[in-house]
C-alpha cells in the first residue's frame, strides 16, 4: 500500500495527521508492506525529510492542483492499493484495517471511504448522496455522529479526504483528472468507476476526525471546479439525496 498525503504547511497538524496514520497501519495486521509519501506542494517553509518520521518526500516549487499532486505520488509509487489522506484527519486506529477488510473480501468494490467526524463530534462525511438540484453533498453532515446508524454503505462516491483505491482502478481510470483546480476531482474519480462497474463503499465502523478546509485558497478554487463537474456530469449520476 502506498499512503499519499498531500500538504501544504500547516506543520503541526501534519505531525499530528502522521502519528494518527501510524498508529493506523500497524494497527492493520493484514496489511504487508507500505509506504508513507507526503507531497509537499510548495509549502512557504519546504519540508525536510528527517523531520517526516520515515515518510518519502516528493516536493513542488509551484504550487499544483490536488489531483496532479496526488497522481504524481502514484506513479512513483506504485502499489496494490493507495490510500488518500488529507493533512487536516486524523484517523481513528481501525480505520484502514476496516476499509481494507471490506475491499478484500469484495473484489467488485473498487473504492472505500470511512466515516469523518467534526472536533464537536457531528458528521462530516459517511458517503456522498446526490440531490436534485444540489449535486453532491455528503450525507449527515452536521448530525450527531452518535445518531447515525454504523452501517458500511453502498454510494456513488465518498470523499478524497480518506480515500483507497485499488491499483487496478486507478490506472484503468488514468488516476484523477488534473482538469480539476482543486475540489469535485474525488467525487469524478468515483463516478468513472461506477461507469466501469466498480462498486464505492463507505466504512462507517470508526470514527475519524476531519478538520475540513484547512487549506488556503480552497473555497475559491471549489467554484471553478464545480462549474467544471456540473457541465460534465448534471444529469447523468442517480439522484438520491
Amino acid at each position: 500500500m502506498t499512503v499519499v498525503v498531500v500538504s501544504r504547511g500547516l506543520n503541526t497538524l501534519l505531525r499530528f495527521c502522521l502519528e494518527a496514520l501510524q498508529r493506523a497501519l500497524a494497527a492493520c495486521i493484514e496489511l504487508g508492506d507500505h509506504t508513507i509519501v507526503v507531497v509537499d506542494n510548495c509549502s512557504p517553509e519546504p519540508y525536510r525529510a528527517d523531520g517526516l518520521a520515515g515518510a518519502m518526500l516528493v516536493r513542488f516549487d509551484r504550487r499544483q492542483s490536488f489531483a496532479t499532486a496526488n497522481n504524481a505520488a502514484v506513479r512513483r509509487y506504485p502499489a496494490s492499493y493507495y490510500l488518500l489522506l488529507n493533512n487536516d484527519v486524523l484517523l481513528d486506529r481501525g480505520a484502514i484495517a476496516h476499509m481494507l477488510r471490506m475491499m478484500v473480501k469484495s473484489p467488485t468494490v473498487g473504492i472505500c471511504g470511512t466515516r469523518l467526524l467534526f472536533p464537536n463530534g457531528t458528521i462530516q462525511h459517511c458517503g456522498v448522496v446526490f440531490g436534485r438540484d444540489k449535486g453532491p453533498y455528503h450525507a449527515e453532515r452536521g448530525r450527531s455522529a452518535h445518531i447515525i446508524a454504523r452501517r458500511d454503505l453502498d454510494v456513488q462516491a465518498v470523499t478524497g479526504a480518506c480515500l483507497l483505491v485499488r491499483h487496478e482502478v486507478w490506472t484503468t481510470l488514468g488516476g484523477f483528472d488534473q482538469s480539476y483546480p482543486f475540489g469535485l476531482e474525488d467525487i469524478d474519480f468515483c463516478l468513472r468507476a461506477g461507469q466501469q462497474g466498480w462498486r464505492v463503499m463507505c466504512s462507517n465502523q470508526t470514527d475519524s476526525l476531519h478538520f475540513e478546509s484547512m487549506t488556503p485558497g480552497r473555497v475559491e478554487l471549489d467554484v471553478v471546479s464545480r462549474a467544471l463537474f456540473n457541465t460534465r456530469w448534471q444529469g447523468r449520476y442517480t439522484v438520491d439525496g
